[in-house]
C-alpha cells in the first residue's frame, strides 16, 4: 500500500513540475525554444479599435490608451521587454512573462492589442494579446 502512495505522488508532483515548466513560454527567436500551453481561442479585440504607427503613437498618445498596432518583434531586451517596430519607427513592448508569447517568432508579421504607460519619461506597451499575420 505504501509502495501505491509513493508511486501516486511521484506520477503528481512529475505532472505538476511539467505544468509549471510550460507556463509563461516566451516569443520564439529570441533563444531556446520554450514550449507552452494555449489560452482559450474566441477572444479578439474590439473591431472598432482603429490600428495605429508607432510614429502616430509617439506624437500624440494618453497614459493608459488603447492600442493595435502591426509589426514585428526585433529585439530582446530582456526579462519581459522587447522591441516592437513597423515602417515608421520602434517602440519598446512589454509581454508579461506569466502568459504563453510561444505562437509568435522574431521577425514575425503580428498585430498586437495593448495599453500605453508612460513610466520613467518613456512611452511602452504592455501587450495584452498578439496575434500573428496571416
Amino acid at each position: 500500500m505504501k509502495k501505491l502512495a509513493v508511486l501516486v505522488s511521484a506520477v503528481s508532483l512529475a505532472l505538476a513540475g511539467s505544468a509549471f515548466a510550460a507556463h509563461g513560454a516566451g516569443p520564439g527567436g529570441f533563444g531556446p525554444q520554450n514550449g507552452g500551453h494555449g489560452g482559450p481561442g474566441g477572444f479578439a479585440a474590439p473591431a472598432n479599435q482603429p490600428m495605429v504607427t508607432v510614429a502616430q503613437l509617439q506624437q500624440s498618445f494618453y497614459d493608459d490608451m488603447r492600442v493595435t498596432m502591426r509589426g514585428q518583434l526585433t529585439k530582446f531586451y530582456g526579462h519581459d521587454h522587447y522591441e516592437f517596430t513597423d515602417k515608421t519607427g520602434t517602440i519598446t513592448v512589454e509581454l508579461d512573462d506569466d502568459r504563453d508569447w510561444s505562437h509568435i517568432n522574431r521577425g514575425q508579421d503580428i498585430i498586437i492589442y495593448g495599453k500605453t504607460d508612460y513610466d520613467d519619461g518613456r512611452i511602452k506597451v504592455d501587450v495584452k494579446r498578439a496575434v500573428p499575420v496571416k
